[in-house]
C-alpha cells in the first residue's frame, strides 16, 4: 500500500483481524488446515503479496493456514526477503512447474506440506484448498490427503469487513474518484479508448494502486452490447463513453465502479437519455433497499424493474460482494437462478450494485455502478462520483 496513505491504517491490526476471521470460519466448518494459492486468499490470511498477477497464473507461492496459530507462507525463494517482518513462518516454496520432472517436484511439495501440517498440530488427513493444478492434485492423492474446497471457509470469512478493511476501502475510494475525474477530463473527440484507459491506469498507479483487472473503457458502438474492452477506436462527438474501473487498488482491494459520459458538446439523443435515466433511477432505487437483515431473495423480489427493452442484455447480476476480489453474496435478476437466496445481508458487508441498459441492435449502452458499505443507516457509497448531468 502507498506509504503516505498507509499511515492512516493500522496494518498489523488489519492483518490480524482478517486472520482471526478466517480461522474462526475454519473452526465453524471443522477445517483444521487450508492451503491457499489464490492471491487474494494468501493476502487475506498473511498480508503478503508478491507478483500478484503472475503468481495467480502459476503455482509459485501459497499459504498453509491452521485453524489455530501462525500460518506458514511458502514463498517464491527470490521474494522471501520481502517478508522478514511478517507475522508468519516464511519458507521457500518448492514449485513443480516449468521443470522436466513435474511429477517428482509436485510430490516433494506435497510431502513438505503434509510434514508442515503435522508441525502445526493438524491431525486431520483433510486439507481445504482453493485452487490446485493437476500435478499437485495427483501428488496429494498419493499422500493419502483428502482435498476439500476451501471456498466455504474463505468466502464466509471475507463477507464481513473489519474496521481496518473499511478504512482501506474508504481511502481507496478517494483514489477511484481521481481516476474517474481524470478520465472524464480526457474525454473529447479524437481521443482513443486506449488513451482513456492509459489515463485511468496512470492515475491508479501514481496513487499507490496496483493494476486494472479489466480494460473496460468503451465508446460509441462499442458500448452495446456490454462486455467489450478498450480498442484503438477514436471518440466522436456525441458518443457515449463508459468505464468500469475494475481496479485492484490500495492494499489489493478491488473497486468496481461504473460511470457513463457524453463526448463533446452535442445534445444527447433521446435513446441515450432514456438508457441513462433508466440506469440512474434503477441504481438509486436498488441501493435504497440495501439494509442489514434483508435476504438476497427479498432484494431480488423487491428490487426495481428494469424496462423490458433492456432486459435481454441485462448485466449478469444486480448486486455482488467485493473485497480483495469479487466475492459473495450476489443477487440475480428475478427469473434468473438465485445463487444466494437465503443469505442475509449484514452490517459491514461491501457490495457493488450495478446495471447495464442497452437495447438489442441499438448503437448505445449505459453502464452505471456503485460500491457501497452496508450499514443500519443506509448504504455508504465509497466512491460517490457525480452522475452525468447532461444525460439526465
Amino acid at each position: 500500500m502507498d506509504a503516505d496513505r498507509a499511515n492512516a491504517v493500522d496494518i498489523e491490526r488489519l492483518i490480524r483481524g482478517r486472520l482471526a476471521r478466517l480461522q474462526g470460519a475454519m473452526r465453524r466448518h471443522g477445517v483444521e488446515a487450508c492451503l491457499l494459492f489464490n492471491e487474494p486468499n494468501i493476502r487475506y490470511a498473511t498480508g503478503a503479496s508478491a507478483m500478484p498477477v503472475w503468481s495467480n497464473t502459476t503455482f509459485v507461492r501459497c499459504a498453509l493456514v491452521p485453524a489455530e496459530g501462525v500460518p506458514i507462507l511458502f514463498e517464491h525463494p527470490n521474494s522471501m526477503h520481502l517478508f522478514g517482518e511478517l507475522e508468519a513462518d516464511v519458507r521457500p516454496m518448492h514449485a513443480w512447474e516449468f521443470t522436466d520432472d513435474v511429477g517428482s517436484h509436485a510430490a516433494t511439495f506435497a510431502r513438505q506440506t503434509v510434514a508442515a501440517m503435522r508441525e502445526l498440530g493438524v491431525s486431520d488427513d483433510r486439507l481445504a484448498i482453493d485452487r490446485l493444478g493437476t500435478p499437485g492434485f495427483l501428488a496429494f492423492q498419493a499422500t493419502g490427503i483428502s482435498i476439500l474446497d476451501s471456498a466455504m471457509v474463505t468466502m464466509e470469512a471475507r463477507e464481513i469487513k473489519t474496521a481496518e478493511e473499511i478504512e482501506v476501502l474508504r481511502i481507496g475510494g478517494e483514489l477511484v474518484m481521481g481516476m474517474l475525474s481524470g478520465l472524464e477530463d480526457a474525454v473529447r473527440p479524437g481521443v482513443t479508448e486506449r488513451d482513456l484507459l492509459a489515463v485511468l491506469a496512470a492515475t491508479l498507479l501514481a496513487g499507490g494502486g496496483e493494476h486494472l483487472a479489466t480494460n473496460t473503457v468503451c465508446s460509441g458502438p462499442n458500448t452495446n452490447p456490454w462486455r467489450a474492452e478498450a480498442t484503438a477506436r477514436a471518440l466522436e462527438r456525441g458518443d457515449l463513453v463508459y468505464v468500469d474501473t475494475d481496479a485492484v487498488c490500495l492494499g489489493g482491494y478491488f473497486f468496481c465502479v461504473s460511470r457513463t459520459f457524453l463526448c463533446g458538446d452535442s445534445a444527447p439523443t433521446r435513446a441515450q437519455r432514456d438508457a441513462y435515466r433508466a440506469s440512474h433511477d434503477w441504481l438509486g432505487a436498488m441501493k435504497d433497499l440495501v439494509r442489514p437483515g434483508v435476504t438476497c431473495r427479498e432484494l431480488a423480489e423487491r428490487g426495481p424493474r428494469l424496462a423490458d427493452r433492456y432486459l435481454p442484455q441485462r448485466y449478469e447480476c444486480m448486486i455482488h460482494g467485493i473485497g480483495l476480489e469479487e466475492e459473495s453474496p450476489s443477487v440475480a435478476y428475478p427469473g434468473d437462478p438465485q445463487p444466494n437466496p437465503d443469505r442475509v445481508l449484514e452490517e459491514d458487508m461491501v457490495l457493488v450494485v450495478e446495471v447495464y441498459a442497452g437495447e438489442v441492435g441499438r448503437r448505445d449502452g449505459v453502464k452505471l455502478g456503485d460500491q457501497i458499505v452496508v450499514s443500519e443507516n443506509g448504504p455508504t457509497t465509497l466512491a460517490p462520483y457525480p452522475y452525468y448531468a447532461a444525460l439526465l
